[in-house]
């Protein structure tokens, strides 16, 4: 069944319920501004406008841009000058801090999934934030005012996926884990980003709830965690009687994860996880998802883990899609 088929089935299930307008294609959705050219099949996503008021609101239109979001873990954020950000009281360092990272998160969730990592990371302090991860915060404003005219590109352009990536974005997950990156609690960053026809459709940054006990411990979770979303793309996209690669492949730069995940025996280094997380093995045995191996150097989920030198996270947001909008 076409997409287009699938959208006429489901208007048809709806308009007994409800009246429906078609008002044709939409430009323009929750502050989203939506592009088009069909006539070489693509289509660009982004946020611009709410982007233009929120550095409006902060003074930061004309400011001096960053070229990442974040240079360094916030374990390690330097103390903030005393005449940092004068314009904030200290007892008004939260509910701002609050309302900026919220907005970074809906953006990151949206249309910028290059400053996934950056709001998740900034999500932790929400309670007790100080003037140094306002700081902070703000720094993400300066790399947004220097990528104003960015976008997510559908279909991610060929040029920037990965070679040991680019025969399996009709389908495929890529996952990856910093292990014991937060030096306050020791626990792991996980990420991972899906490709479904040359398009990006999911990506995720958040830290693990476990603590790993080894670098393939904490890749295995994060396998973990791409796969139920996996899981849930599968049923979707079967519901909607619409083609998924069988077996779905899992990307991931690490050998031995991937060697844990096929493998039905638990050695002393294993034995200790949880029974929750080897549900990988069953979905590995009956087809429906395989791991494969790429260099780390390709791996685009590193972006979502950790803070990144500018060439490699340059080099991510490329192939996830985020370019300048024509």
């Amino acid at each position: 069944m076409t997409t287009m088929a699938v959208y006429n089935w489901f208007i048809d299930q709806l308009t007994p319920d409800l009246e429906i307008m078609d008002t044709g294609p939409v430009s323009m959705y929750l502050r989203e501004r939506i592009m088009r050219d069909r006539a070489n099949r693509k289509l660009w996503i982004s946020q611009k406008p709410l982007l233009v008021d929120l550095l409006q609101n902060w003074n930061m239109l004309d400011c001096t841009p960053s070229n990442v979001p974040l240079s360094q873990p916030l374990h390690k954020l330097p103390t903030a000058p005393p005449n940092s950000i004068p314009d904030v009281r200290d007892d008004d360092i939260t509910i701002n801090y609050q309302h900026l990272v919220g907005s970074l998160t809906y953006l990151a969730i949206c249309t910028r999934p290059d400053i996934a990592y950056a709001a998740m990371a900034l999500g932790q302090f929400n309670a007790n934030p100080t003037r140094a991860h306002l700081l902070a915060a703000k720094g993400i404003l300066r790399y947004l005012a220097g990528t104003l005219e960015y976008g997510l590109e559908y279909t991610v352009p060929a040029s920037s996926i990965p070679l040991t990536v680019a025969p399996f974005t009709q389908g495929c997950a890529l996952t990856d884990a910093d292990w014991a990156s937060d030096e306050n609690d020791r626990k792991s960053v996980l990420g991972y980003c899906f490709y479904m026809h040359g398009c990006l459709i999911s990506w995720s940054a958040q830290k693990q709830k476990i603590i790993a006990s080894s670098s393939t411990e904490a890749e295995y979770y994060s396998l973990s965690y791409a796969l139920r979303e996996g899981l849930w793309i599968r049923l979707f996209l079967t519901s909607l009687q619409l083609p998924i690669p069988t077996p779905f492949p899992l990307l991931c730069d690490n050998q031995s994860t991937i060697k844990l995940a096929n493998s039905d025996t638990s050695s002393s280094r294993s034995k200790h996880i949880n029974v929750q997380y080897h549900f990988i093995h069953e979905k590995i045995e009956d087809g429906m998802f395989e791991t494969l191996w790429i260099p780390t150097a390709d791996m685009t989920a590193d972006i979502f883990t950790k803070p990144l030198p500018f060439p490699m996270f340059s080099k991510h947001r490329s192939a996830l899609g985020i370019v300048p909008l024509p």
